[in-house]
């Protein structure tokens, strides 16, 4: 196997003018056209009996849990519940009445009570993966929104609803099935 040396050109707004025909040169029209053929032609690699013997060596010793988790035990109850700010992490204020920004008091980040309400629903999956994504429970969990109805529009506008009346709960959109 030898090894062809090329130029690439890469920028899309580059022109070569009275370029020769057969230089080694690949010009931005025809990057991707270059790739396909290169990836067509190159032939597929067979592994050794050693690359084998170590892949199969490496899938023996795969640890599913990572011993280095150390999470201190935790309960709901015990936690602070409430926004957090997203640039200063501390504890957000109620918004004004009909706002739907909610400004940090700390640092005067901005963020949309929408884009708020979702990043506390994702610190509370990933606090309490087993626990449903609920509006009473994520109103509970924010503390600083008003309004019941305001969690629950967020959530049914991002989120699939599971379930209907006082047992409705919400599960991300793109969600596997079989669970």
């Amino acid at each position: 196997m030898s090894i062809i040396p090329y130029v690439i050109f890469i920028n899309p707004e580059f022109t070569l003018y009275n370029a020769p025909r057969n230089s080694p040169m690949i010009l931005p029209t025809q990057i991707n056209r270059f790739v396909t053929n290169l990836i067509q032609s190159t032939p597929e690699p067979q592994p050794n009996q050693n690359q084998i013997k170590l892949a199969n060596q490496l899938a023996s010793m795969h640890i599913i849990d990572s011993p280095y988790t150390r999470l201190p035990p935790y309960d709901y109850e015990q936690l602070n519940k409430g926004m957090i700010c997203e640039k200063c992490h501390s504890f957000l204020s109620p918004p004004a009445k009909l706002k739907r920004t909610l400004i940090c008091q700390q640092c005067g980040h901005k963020e949309s009570i929408e884009s708020g309400i979702l990043r506390s629903v994702d610190e509370f999956k990933l606090l309490f993966p087993d626990k449903k994504i609920t509006t009473s429970t994520i109103y509970d969990w924010c503390k600083v929104i008003e309004y019941k109805k305001r969690i629950s529009r967020t959530l049914s506008k991002n989120k699939k609803i599971k379930s209907s009346g006082k047992s409705t709960y919400f599960v991300d959109l793109i969600v596997d099935e079989k669970k």
